[in-house]
């Protein structure tokens, strides 16, 4: 049986071994002066007798304690190695996934229990993306599924993983007019990132659908629901809406517009960075398109 000293109190030793003071240990490792100190004094009485003396002003070890560093320096160095290797692999497993708040809510999140069952070592993080955030650093891959907001800012070519197509959606009975001039609704909702989709719908669609005005919500997914609540009507790409649509509780009185590869992502540099961790991102990409290929023939 192993009779080891306290070894909660061997960075604090370590620290002020190597600062040369017990303040400047305190201050490295957060803790307060007399903290560290009762430590040293628990280890020393463990160990037969005191590690430091007074050096002037500062302190310097005696032989025991001279004796306990030159041990316990190449331990923590090796074992600072081992932790620094585990963490890596850890990271290499993990892909920090940049997606929209509605997309990961309408349609990612629910599927990815079929991902983990598929590849349970490797972590996906949902992270929240934006147009507003500089997201090449950040994450690993970057989904878009929003081809009304306009193409992928990003010099690098796109994975494409599937089709998209996108269309107004409203409650139930909600008023559409048609005219000559095209169809009226009495209030268009907007999703504030992306107040441009309705143009870009009808220039893509050749359909107008004008409003006596709009109002503009902080997330696609608020304006969806503002639209299921008979507020107004939304313009949605189709598998935000899928289950509303089967439901009932939305219906798309204009149909859908197909556009071919829509559903794209980027793998960045931070993606790319060794060969477990392009892996892990390649299970990803593979199971997103394998996803969107399953849904499209069931369709």
């Amino acid at each position: 049986m192993r009779h080891l000293p306290p070894l909660s109190a061997l960075p604090a030793f370590e620290a002020t071994a190597r600062l040369g003071s017990v303040t400047a240990a305190a201050a490295e490792l957060g803790r307060t002066h007399s903290a560290i100190s009762k430590q040293l004094r628990h280890l020393g009485e463990d160990l037969g007798g005191a590690l430091f003396e007074k050096d002037g002003t500062g302190l310097r070890l005696t032989q025991r304690g001279a004796q306990l560093q030159a041990e316990l320096r190449p331990m923590l160095d090796r074992l600072d190695h081992v932790a620094q290797l585990l963490r890596q692999q850890q990271d290499q497993r993990r892909v920090r996934l940049a997606v929209s708040a509605t997309f990961a809510t309408r349609w990612l999140t629910p599927r990815l229990p079929r991902f983990y069952a598929q590849h349970p070592d490797v972590e996906v993080d949902l992270l929240m993306s934006g147009p507003h955030r500089d997201m090449r650093d950040t994450y690993d891959l970057i989904l878009s599924y929003d081809r009304l907001r306009g193409p992928l800012r990003d010099t690098r070519r796109p994975e494409i993983l599937g089709d998209t197509s996108y269309g107004p959606v409203c409650a139930p009975g909600y008023p559409l007019v048609q005219s000559p001039e095209g169809w009226r609704a009495e209030l268009r909702l907007v999703h504030a990132g992306a107040p441009q989709s309705w143009d870009a719908w009808c220039r893509l669609s050749g359909v107008a659908l004008r409003a006596t005005r709009e109002s503009a919500y902080p997330h696609h997914i608020l304006a969806l629901e503002a639209a299921a609540a008979g507020l107004g009507v939304a313009v949605a790409e189709r598998r935000l809406v899928a289950d509303d649509l089967a439901s009932g509780r939305l219906i798309a009185p204009l149909g859908f517009v197909h556009v071919s590869n829509g559903l794209q992502a980027i793998v960045t540099p931070a993606g790319e960075t060794s060969g477990q961790h392009k892996h892990a991102v390649r299970a990803v990409l593979d199971w997103l398109r394998a996803s969107v290929a399953e849904e499209n023939a069931q369709d």
